[in-house]
């Protein structure tokens, strides 16, 4: 088998990167509006007279029930028509929806901005990794998505520390009354300013060229007479391959639920040891800020020497060491006897949680050709989102209720913990030699492709 090689210029490279850049920032604006909430919770829960459940629903379904609904119609439309516009298009209804959040007065209305942060935050991950796939060739694409992948906890980390202390100051602030939209609370006021920034990214991102589409396959997959596969084709193409894809899908879906007990960490060490939002803001964003990039250095470290190696599994192997390494960190954090200690094994976590965080998705565009990689994403991100979203945050608060005592929030994020990661760990060790060779057979069917188109 011989792979075709696409040669870029320099400029070329240069041009990849720097959209590779732009896409980052994207995600990195998302990842802000997104842990936003996290940082609010006391005040909201407050001043909207919320129960643990509730909090729950706002920090996942909330953002969730749409990111996971509208991924499968928004990654379908990504395989058809401009990605970077329906990006765009994204980026200006989660932010124009954060910022409505600041007119919020009861649950209800909160709920549903949290949805519209959603839709637009579902564009994201299918635009992006599709581009890039365009943008690279394939020894060079794990490096690309890793990148793309750290805008995640530099996002998170934006949000923590920066956000924390954006948080303190205006919680000392008195409330503001505004004609016709009346009283804006401290709470709300941050909503507002966190959202409307982000609109001068979206402008930008119509700038990029739209790449052509790489990698398509004439066997193996169903496709109308441009060349275009529908949902049900790419739903068949997983099906065929399940075992690996649902190796892939299990180990992120994991990973994504064990990094969501973060956005439990200010009612935690508010509530365990006493830390006000500043203080578990910046220690929580230090984390990212430092976990982030080693855990993201160690999976492209690990991907770049198994690739060398000729292994075919490379990135799956880097999500099997992510993941072995986050889920005991998640598990023992809460449940440490100082708060210095939680945030030693928090760090640990993170760094697990990074080099997976950027190995799955690196690990399923090797796995879906060309005219479903869109819709493939999507798929992957809506089981990913079904747990990590709308499942993960939720029991968290259902456990402390039942346990009848705030403080025991500790023990119920431990609880989940082992829950999720343990069985992940052993069903991704199970799948990984049946992503060898759904891979390799790839490979030879784009070869395949490739060959007939030049002769």
């Amino acid at each position: 088998m011989s792979t075709v090689i696409i040669e870029r210029s320099d400029a070329q490279q240069r041009y990849a990167w720097s959209v590779v850049a732009l896409l980052t920032t994207a995600q990195i604006v998302s990842y802000v509006d997104r842990f936003l909430p996290s940082l609010l919770i006391e005040p909201i829960k407050r001043d909207l007279g919320l129960s643990d459940f509730q909090v729950g629903l706002l920090l996942g379904p909330a953002f969730g029930l749409f990111y996971v609904v509208a991924g499968l119609p928004l990654g379908w439309l990504a395989d058809r028509i401009s990605r970077k516009k329906l990006l765009a298009a994204g980026i200006a209804i989660w932010c124009c929806m954060t910022a409505l959040a600041s007119g919020a007065r009861n649950f209800v209305l909160l709920f549903a901005t949290r949805l519209g942060v959603g839709l637009g935050e579902a564009t994201v991950a299918p635009c992006s990794l599709s581009l890039i796939s365009d943008l690279f060739p394939r020894e060079q694409r794990p490096r690309a998505v890793s990148v793309f992948m750290s805008g995640t906890f530099l996002g998170a980390g934006i949000a923590f520390l920066f956000g924390g202390l954006l948080v303190h100051e205006i919680a000392s602030l008195p409330s503001i009354t505004v004609p016709i939209v009346g009283e804006i609370r401290p709470w709300q006021a941050t909503f507002l300013l966190v959202g409307i920034p982000g609109l001068l990214l979206a402008a930008v991102m119509l700038m990029i060229r739209e790449p052509e589409r790489r990698e398509r396959i004439t066997q193996g997959v169903g496709s109308d007479i441009q060349g275009r596969a529908s949902l049900l084709d790419a739903i068949r193409f997983i099906r065929a391959r399940w075992t690996a894809f649902a190796a892939i899908f299990v180990g992120s879906a994991a990973c994504v639920t064990l990094g969501a007990l973060s956005l439990w960490n200010v009612a935690l060490f508010g509530r365990t040891w006493g830390w006000n939002v500043r203080d578990v803001g910046f220690a929580t964003g230090a984390l990212y800020f430092a976990g982030g990039p080693i855990g993201t250095a160690l999976g492209v470290w690990l991907t770049q020497r198994w690739i060398a190696q000729g292994r075919k599994d490379a990135t799956a192997r880097a999500l099997l060491i992510g993941l072995s390494i986050a889920a005991p960190g998640f598990a023992l954090y809460a449940l440490m006897p100082s708060a210095p200690l939680a945030i030693a094994c928090l760090f640990i976590a993170f760094i697990g949680q990074a080099a997976a965080g950027a190995a799955g998705p690196a690990s399923l565009i090797l796995l879906a050709p060309g005219q479903i990689r869109s819709q493939a994403t999507a798929i992957y991100y809506f089981v990913i989102s079904v747990f990590g979203q709308l499942v993960g945050p939720p029991p968290v608060g259902w456990l402390t209720d039942l346990f009848g005592d705030p403080a025991k929030l500790r023990y119920a994020m431990s609880i989940e913990a082992v829950c999720v990661g343990a069985p992940a760990i052993v069903l991704l060790w199970l799948g990984l030699r049946s992503y060898r060779r759904r891979v390799v057979e790839l490979e030879s069917l784009i070869d395949q492709s490739e060959q007939r188109a030049h002769a």
